[in-house]
């Protein structure tokens, strides 16, 4: 690796060596002119072979992440601790970040543990330093050490961690909440990155695991955990000190600026003073501890660094100075012609030329680039994450790095130890809760009311309970969970059916019957587009690969997937139509400029339709940008064009001078004729009326169509599902992007005042959306009255377009803070300055609407707030009310899709096929619909022999064949006492059985739930059973004291039952077993002796099987 190289040599250097002895002689020393990354690899260069621990103090947040980011590179990242600030504003304990309280107390806790000889490096910025810290004795008095074999009961663990003020929960989220679950305790510890379980034998310890919030299991083993509480919080806590407190005198402390650190840190205590004489007028209850014992200040700041060996970072000179020759590199801005000789001139000269890449594509693509121009340039290519080159003259080394050669941005891996996956703990859509309506595929729409123990034939079973009409119960073995799903139609209350005739039989061999011919009719719409000849686009040139290597950022695996599927697609003979479906700032417009770039390529030109002016806007600014390199001309149409403008255009793409035209509506006006279509774009088809639907589906005919969207109608989702047209889904966020945090409240002036301030201090941009014209402006009189400092603009769709472009090019480049608008903003803009979006009357949004104003935040590494304001909850309609929590509660990162399949709950499925379909789809409920339509798809396969099945892409059904055995084969309530959470571990098993996963089900529960007793071993061998019946085309397989049967229902096909019949009879004959065919009520039941328990017909089934 590059920074290991980079490291060792020099370490090894002559005047590496002579430092370290000049710092160890003197008390304060600077360094100057040390550029890029030469300012980490110095430092650590110099400490490399000495034993002195190192702090460094960073100007701000965002160099310190960096500064991490870049030693954690060169060291081991254990070695390497972040300490950062976890206040948003001093005394807000509200909004408080547990993930930096857990980093700043593993800190602490790893400074104080340290060993002899060990060395460790402590990166932290002015914010970080002026927040205090209990002392020593409060961490170490309500710390509790546990120990793997050590005696010790569960309840004197569960009472210290009552006492520490840790929060009992069902399962572990968050730090300082703990559950406990039979044997197993789970703790989240402020003192670990991820939760605790300890599993105890009586009162002996005997495991110790840290495990995934998110997954539920093991991350690694642990000799012994310390837990620990917020004791930042601790009301018990008096006396705070600094992290420089806590480090001894013969640490090393390197500082960027410390004059400017030093008053960065005057700046935060005034703060603090003037917040806290606040909450002393205003306040009727016992007031939090002073500033002076919570916050450092500039002069303790400034009496303590110097009391350590200091080092200064800058060129700023000192008393002790040492000067260092070293420039950055060139800004090549993607020119690789530039950089061809900048290195050539290096090699000429003898200096060493190393390239550190992200990843291995980009090292093939500059060979490849380098490779087709003919260079012979010298250069050693190296996989490593480093932040900036450098040019060292004065060794003779030259440094590059891929995302500044392409200009791209780079993502810095911020404390990954810490920063997980983002969790999503709300339940799954179509996840069961008591009082939810359900359909039972044989009984119709019912009412879950809760899992029951019954006594079946002398053996106890877990069921469903369902009730349906007049107050009849159906139960419903756990094994059968494929027959039930969550009723999701327009209705709340759906009738429920009866169990006394024969209503739903009827329903459903109606409405089946109907969709086989629908299901026809998807089929040969399918097909046709498949038969139509398209236009096959050139593969791959190396400009192609030039524009993808120039992105700015590091491609998602989803994004490389993606832009591989719509490239093979677009290759193909047939027409495109791909629906790219990713959440907000996910990257979709980049696959766009991709495809419209390889469309370019093969002489064909482009259209990009949208639906708002600001978004042709955008797109056009962002289209000229990525492709400003390349022969390509970008033009737009919308209101902002004059009518002379638009002419000019028209004349343009008819003569083919305009290669990609991006606008609204107005592009599809029959007046705009291009030499030659060849790409069909729509980005948002959602924001289209039916008229312009129509116009686009005409427009596309033989075109290739590829369609972006963040929360695809229903009918588009379902339709892609279907596999009546391809899909992608960009599901992985890009690295260090957080999740927005979204707030409902009611309005409040004081409240809305804070959140701007908020937003302000830290140098950001706010969104104010209000979807009123005719009261916007005293809107925004308002919030220049609550925020007098601040630059205020309005914007709304009835501004002329020059006006509405000259105000949002200036909110964009920075010059306003607030931006006060109607939801024109809420497509496709980009402002990764704007991280705070207030959306008053939400209420009145739909629920695709407000997840895409919220996506124009939190589209840097920044955290970003959404505040929802409405009236109060309890006087909003019930659509209404569920639509705001349901973007309260969905607000991790990817939540699009699921947004998109919530909607389908809110707001009924009735236009996923037209309005025929509604009245089905709301008797029937979504998914027992696309049961029978899947049903329906089989039929034709079946009757039509031209259509062949996997070339349509198939529903994920459930395993179709029922296992009665006479053997425990539950989840006992000793095992998982919570009934909702074994109602979804149900689930879960039946869900991982689909994929024949079994040795994965076994390893999750005894990871998260302990040992599995024999009850559920026998859930999971007759699931096993069920897997192989239903692959068998066995309908039903009921295991008995004295038999075994096999059912098969008449309407199967000959070939599947005689081929299995075959097989079993076969095996029976061979066995010499006696056995009996049975044929009675429309079913064939092949009845057999010997076969007694599980075990032995899972083996009998494997045999078939094989």
């Amino acid at each position: 690796m590059l920074p290991s190289k980079l490291l060792d040599t020099y370490a090894h250097d002559l005047k590496t060596i002579e430092l370290n002895r000049s710092i160890e002689e003197e008390k304060e020393i600077s360094l100057g002119g040390l550029c890029g990354n030469l300012k980490v690899i110095l430092p650590v260069a110099i400490s490399y072979k000495n034993t002195y621990n190192n702090c460094f103090i960073c100007a701000n947040k965002k160099d310190a992440m960096l500064y991490y980011s870049n030693l954690s590179n060169f060291l081991n990242h254990e070695k390497v601790m972040f300490f950062p600030y976890s206040y948003r504003k001093p005394y807000d304990d509200e909004l408080i970040n547990n993930a930096n309280v857990v980093m700043r107390t593993e800190t602490i806790q790893h400074i104080k543990n340290l060993k002899k000889n060990e060395k460790t490096y402590v990166v932290t910025y002015p914010e970080g330093i002026v927040e205090l810290y209990p002392d020593h004795k409060t961490s170490d008095k309500l710390s509790y050490n546990i120990k793997l074999n050590e005696e010790i009961s569960q309840k004197s663990i569960i009472d210290n961690l009552n006492f520490q003020n840790f929060t009992r929960v069902d399962f572990v989220k968050e730090p300082g909440e703990y559950a406990v679950r039979g044997s197993i305790i789970d703790v989240y510890s402020f003192t670990n990155n991820n939760p605790i379980r300890i599993e105890s034998d009586d009162d002996l310890i005997i495991k110790i695991k840290e495990f995934d919030s998110e997954s539920q299991l093991t991350v690694k083993s642990l000799e012994g955990v310390k837990l620990l509480s917020n004791i930042q919080r601790d009301k018990n806590s008096k006396n705070y000190v600094s992290l420089l407190d806590f480090i001894s005198d013969d640490w090393w402390v390197w500082c960027d600026d410390l004059s400017l650190c030093a008053n960065i840190i005057d700046d935060k205590f005034d703060e603090s003073t003037k917040i806290y004489s606040k909450i002393g007028k205003n306040s009727k209850t016992v007031l939090p501890l002073e500033p002076k014992k919570l916050f450092y200040s500039k002069k303790n700041f400034l009496d303590k660094v110097r009391s350590f060996k200091l080092i200064h970072l800058g060129n700023k000179k000192h008393k002790k100075h040492v000067a260092f020759n070293s420039s950055p590199p060139k800004n090549f801005n993607k020119n690789l012609q530039l950089l061809d000789r900048e290195i050539n001139d290096f090699n000429e000269s003898d200096y060493s030329v190393k390239i550190s890449f992200q990843s291995e594509e980009q090292v093939q693509k500059l060979s490849e680039y380098f490779e087709s121009i003919g260079s012979q340039v010298k250069y050693k290519p190296y996989l490593s994450k480093i932040s900036q080159g450098f040019v060292d003259h004065e060794n003779k080394r030259v440094v590059f790095t891929d995302h500044e050669i392409f200009n791209r941005y780079f993502r810095y891996a911020y404390q990954s130890k810490i920063i997980k996956k983002q969790k999503n703990h709300i339940k799954k859509s179509g996840e069961l809760s008591v009082g939810d309506y359900v359909v039972h595929i044989d009984h119709g729409v019912g009412r879950f009311v809760g899992l029951e123990k019954i006594n079946h034939q002398g053996l106890e079973k877990e069921v469903l309970r369902l009730v349906y009409k007049n107050n009849d119960v159906v139960y419903t073995d756990v094994n059968s969970l494929h027959k039930i799903s969550k009723y999701t139609g327009a209705s709340d209350t759906p009738t429920l059916n009866s169990l006394s005739n024969l209503e739903w039989d009827k329903k459903k061999k109606k409405i089946k019957s109907r969709l086989v011919d629908i299901a026809d009719d998807l089929i040969k719409l399918y097909l046709k587009r498949r038969e139509i000849k398209g236009f096959a686009f050139e593969k791959d040139s190396y400009l192609q690969i030039e524009l993808e290597s120039s992105f700015i950022y590091q491609d998602t695996p989803d994004q490389i997937q993606t832009t591989e599927d719509v490239k093979k697609d677009m290759e193909s003979g047939y027409p495109m139509d791909r629906l790219v479906c990713g959440d907000v700032g996910f990257g979709k417009t980049e696959i766009a400029v991709r495809a419209a770039f390889k469309a370019v390529c093969s002489n064909k030109q482009v259209l990009i339709i949208v639906p708002t002016t600001i978004l042709a806007f955008q797109h056009y600014k962002t289209f000229t940008k990525r492709l400003k390199n390349f022969p390509v001309k970008v033009d737009y149409v919308s209101r902002f064009r004059t009518l002379k403008e638009k002419g000019e255009v028209i004349k343009k793409i008819q003569s083919g001078d305009v290669d990609i035209l991006i606008g609204t509506h107005t592009a599809l006006n029959d007046k705009f004729k291009f030499k030659d279509l060849g790409l069909l774009i729509i980005d948002e088809e959602q924001k289209f009326g039916v008229a312009l639907k129509e116009k686009i589906k005409k427009k596309k005919n033989n075109l290739d169509c590829l369609t972006l969207t963040a929360t695809p109608i229903p009918r588009t989702l379902h339709f892609s599902l279907i596999g009546v047209r391809d899909i992608s889904i960009i599901k992985t966020a890009p690295k260090n992007r957080q999740s927005v945090h979204t707030e409902l409240s009611p309005f409040n002036e004081n409240m809305v005042r804070d959140i701007i301030k908020n937003e302000l201090m830290r140098f950001g941009q706010v969104f104010m959306v209000h979807n009123r014209v005719e009261n916007i402006y005293e809107i925004a009189g308002l919030i220049n009255k609550l925020v007098p400092d601040a630059k205020i603009a309005v914007a709304h769709g009835q501004q002329k377009g020059d006006k509405l472009e000259k105000t949002m090019l200036k909110f964009i480049d920075g010059y306003y803070d607030v931006l006060v608008s109607t939801n024109i903003i809420e497509s496709g803009l980009d402002i990764p300055n704007a991280n705070t979006i207030i959306i008053n009357q939400a209420h009145m949004f739909g629920l695709s609407d407000l997840h895409q104003m919220r996506g124009r935040v939190g589209r840097s590494n920044k955290k970003a707030f959404c505040y929802l304001m409405s009236p109060k909850i309890s006087s909003l309609t019930s659509d209404a009310k569920k639509r705001l929590v349901v973007l309260e509660e969905f607000s991790g990162l990817g939540d699009g899709l699921n947004i998109a399949l919530k909607d389908l709950d809110i707001r009924g499925a009735g236009n996923l096929l037209g309005g025929e379909q509604s009245g089905f789809i709301n008797e029937l409920g979504f998914e027992t619909y696309n049961k029978i339509l899947d049903e329906a798809l089989s039929d034709v396969e079946h009757n039509d022999k031209s259509f062949k099945r996997n070339e349509i892409k198939k529903l994920q059904t459930s395993i179709n064949c029922l296992v009665d055995p006479y053997e425990k084969a539950v989840i006992p309530k000793t095992y998982i006492q919570n009934s909702d959470e074994r109602l979804r571990v149900y689930g879960f098993v039946e869900e991982m059985s689909k994929k024949g996963s079994f040795k994965e089900i076994k390893r999750n529960l005894k990871d998260r739930f302990g040992p599995l007793p024999i009850e559920v071993k026998g859930l999971i061998k007759s699931m096993r059973v069920k897997k192989l019946g239903a692959n068998l085309n066995i309908d039903k397989i009921t295991i008995r004291k004295d038999a075994l049967k096999f059912v098969f229902f008449k309407a199967k096909s000959e070939k599947e039952k005689n081929n299995t019949f075959g097989l079993l009879l076969k095996l029976f004959d061979e066995k010499n077993h006696k056995y009996s065919i049975i044929e009675k009520n429309n079913q064939i039941i092949l009845k057999v002796l010997g076969y007694l328990n599980l075990e032995k017909t899972l083996n009998l089934l494997k045999k078939t099987s094989n």
